[in-house]
């Protein structure tokens, strides 16, 4: 997906949620659900146009950096030779953000569903789309995993990301399932920390075993 077919979804997508902002704008309550603890329920209240207007306006923040991301990428590390991939990246999260609006809209209607297990749903899928594509990412400071040792050597940033695609997509399918299945949030919480923590950890022993090992 190019950056302009990118801007394009995206910007269908900010349509799309003001329209559904302006659908459940006499829906809702002028005191609504703002936050919902890890039981799924609410825990906080406030008024309705945070939840009308935060992801309309993180959709069109959104925009700018994918305008601005390219414009401001330094020298030997350019976003425009991945410009394909980082318009998927940048449309799929867009996408996530579309989806929990439109998620959090119809709890905030009283709807008795359990909201975290829902996220939980929802940020597992983008592991496992982003996952497919991580592989294609190359070395920037914007998109992918950017640690010290990964910008410091281009095979670490390689090796990384392959093996950094390839678990998300196969965990982040899994943590959908077993999210979907019931587990107990904690559970699937502190997986999706290890899906996060073990790329990270993995750059370190690639570039001590690439770059440091004699």
């Amino acid at each position: 997906m190019t950056i302009r077919k990118a801007l394009l979804a995206q910007s269908g997508m900010l349509v799309l949620s003001l329209i559904a902002s302006a659908f459940y704008a006499a829906r809702l309550p002028d005191q609504v659900p703002t936050h919902w603890g890890v039981s799924g329920q609410p825990d906080a209240y406030g008024s309705k146009w945070i939840n009308l207007l935060l992801s309309p306006g993180l959709l069109l923040l959104f925009i700018g950096l994918t305008v601005a991301l390219p414009l401001i990428s330094l020298k030997g590390f350019k976003i425009d030779t991945f410009g394909g991939t980082y318009g998927y990246v940048m449309t799929l999260a867009s996408g996530l953000f579309l989806a929990i609006h439109l998620v959090i809209l119809q709890a905030s209607t009283g709807s008795g569903f359990d909201m975290t297990r829902v996220m939980l749903v929802l940020i597992m899928l983008f592991f496992a789309f982003m996952g497919n594509v991580l592989g294609r990412v190359k070395r920037n400071f914007f998109v992918g995993i950017r640690t010290p040792w990964t910008l410091a050597d281009e095979r670490v940033w390689k090796e990384t990301h392959r093996s950094a695609g390839k678990l998300w997509f196969v965990g982040g399918l899994i943590g959908a399932i077993v999210s979907v299945l019931g587990i107990p949030f904690y559970i699937v919480f502190a997986y999706l920390m290890v899906l996060a923590v073990v790329p990270v950890i993995q750059s370190y022993l690639i570039y001590r075993r690439v770059v440091e090992s004699p």
